[in-house]
């Protein structure tokens, strides 16, 4: 270990002063620091790191830092290469203003950042790409092979972003990520307008697991209206199987507990119980359920499987009770052993069971449906009415076949001259005209048509004329509207056979 006297900060911090702000940007690139910002901002970045190496008792990093500010001027000649004993510089300070803090996540634990926070600035009508390397160290190599949960993820968050406040993943809303010039398959929006539904994008498979490689990162986004920040981290991923097995040596919901709870609800004076149906099936994959949980903000019954939650979650982490919707988390997550014993105590086939406000529960097979009130099954076959036709449109049926709708024109021999002009009306006896007898099999379109098709057209020396009274007593033919008065013209002649429409000739 170098002595503490080679780490002696004072001077060269009187120096890092009577820089210029050329040279200050000069240093924080080589440093791979933040350039931007105000000129105390640049200085206090550079005497930050100065003294981070001191306390890591960096004295390679010192020197080379050191040399930089004393003599800006070394800084154009090339950098010499690597040692093999030297370690590329992976401890990054915190860039100007507040370092991103996630939200923790059961699915991973962060461990140590790969890279500095990197700063994309806004764009709000053009593009922009950050460019940054991904050095592993040998013990992060070896482990990345020999762990395959350990995983390298990118992390972005947005503004605002505070000391005292932890920040849901989300990257810009047109943005592409490449490693190595391989884009990053993943989805980077998560779900529509739900903050928090973004996972880290893991580029583990796309990075060249080897010790001082520098593994090349783009980022590569556009129309954004605040600044988002990034960092690559090194995560170790906790897989569902685990979580489940953490849920259930974990705190329980007992079925004592879940029987007082009822009980209590029952004796309530203002709520009337009655028994609730809870399904053996989870919600979200619709399959029996395995491992019945639910959260303890929670208060129904009804449980949801956790192996089929956290998947759901682990791919769009939304965290919400699929049954009443509320916010929840893993760490209110607790296994139901009364749902639990149910589950044990039936067979497979049973999807179903009834709950009463005492605890106890039944097979919902094994219950018979209530009766009606006043209803006696009995007499069920006793309720059924045969419905037939009237006698009446029976009766019309028939006449309806035998062609009852045809008009017959009367013979030769009836179209003899007769004394009077016209017609009476059928006697009470006869049989009763098509017209006056109503079909209650059909509606009024289908008998208009049926009559319209079937009733041929009147010969013209059948129409019957009508007459107007004149001065002379005498009848007047009129048109019928049709503009005819038929085969006759002027007075009708004195002995004729007119034929009314409707009524059989005589």
């Amino acid at each position: 270990m170098a002595p503490q006297s080679a780490f002696e900060t004072n001077i060269v911090e009187q120096k890092v002063k009577t820089l210029v702000n050329a040279q200050l940007k000069s240093i924080l690139k080589k440093e791979n620091l933040l350039v931007s910002g105000l000129k105390a901002a640049m200085q206090r970045r550079i005497t930050d790191q100065l003294q981070l190496h001191a306390n890591n008792q960096d004295l390679d990093r010192f020197n080379r830092l050191k040399g930089f500010i004393m003599n800006p001027e070394s800084m154009n000649s090339p950098a010499p290469p690597y040692s093999s004993n030297q370690i590329p510089y992976t401890n990054f300070p915190p860039v100007a203003g507040p370092r991103p803090m996630f939200k923790d996540s059961p699915f991973y634990t962060i461990l140590q950042h790969l890279t500095p926070v990197q700063e994309c600035k806004v764009r709000e009508a053009t593009r922009d790409t950050i460019e940054c390397k991904i050095v592993l160290k040998p013990d992060v190599a070896d482990k990345l092979v020999a762990e395959p949960n350990l995983r390298v993820m990118i992390f972005c968050a947005s503004e605002p972003i505070s000391h005292f406040s932890k920040v849901d993943v989300a990257f810009p809303h047109q943005v592409e990520i490449k490693v190595n010039l391989d884009e990053v398959k993943a989805n980077l929006r998560g779900l529509k307008n739900r903050a928090g539904s973004t996972r880290p994008a893991d580029i583990t498979n796309l990075l060249r697991k080897r010790a001082y490689y520098e593994n090349s990162m783009t980022l590569t986004y556009a129309l954004t209206h605040k600044k988002f920040y990034f960092v690559a981290n090194l995560v170790r991923q906790h897989s569902v199987e685990e979580l489940v097995a953490k849920l259930k040596s974990g705190k329980t919901i007992s079925k004592d507990q879940v029987i007082r709870e009822m009980v209590s609800k029952a004796q309530d004076s203002d709520v009337q119980a009655i028994g609730s149906i809870i399904s053996l099936k989870c919600p979200l994959s619709t399959l029996r359920i395995e491992v019945p949980c639910r959260s303890t903000v929670c208060t129904h019954n009804q449980c949801f499987d956790a192996s089929s939650f956290l998947q759901l979650q682990e791919q769009a982490p939304t965290w919400t009770c699929p049954v009443c919707n509320k916010t929840v988390s893993f760490e209110a997550l607790e296994v139901d052993l009364y749902v639990d014993d149910i589950l044990k105590s039936t067979p497979k086939s049973i999807d179903q069971v009834t709950v009463e406000p005492d605890g106890k529960w039944s097979r919902i097979s094994e219950q018979a449906p209530p009766p009606r009130p006043g209803h006696d099954d009995s007499s069920d076959d006793e309720d059924l009415v045969e419905i037939k036709d009237p006698p009446r449109v029976t009766a019309v049926k028939n006449e309806m076949t035998n062609g009852a709708f045809s008009m017959r024109t009367p013979p030769t021999s009836s179209r003899e001259q007769s004394t009077t002009s016209s017609v009476p009306p059928p006697s009470i006896g006869t049989k009763r005209s098509v017209s006056a007898v109503i079909d209650l099999t059909s509606d009024d379109d289908e008998e208009e048509n049926r009559r319209s098709s079937k009733k041929p057209a009147t010969p013209a020396y059948l129409t019957t004329p009508t007459y107007a009274s004149s001065g002379n007593g005498r009848a007047q033919p009129t048109r019928d509207g049709l503009g005819s008065f038929g085969p006759y013209s002027g007075n009708p002649p004195a002995k004729s056979n007119y034929v009314q429409r409707g009524y059989p000739h005589r």
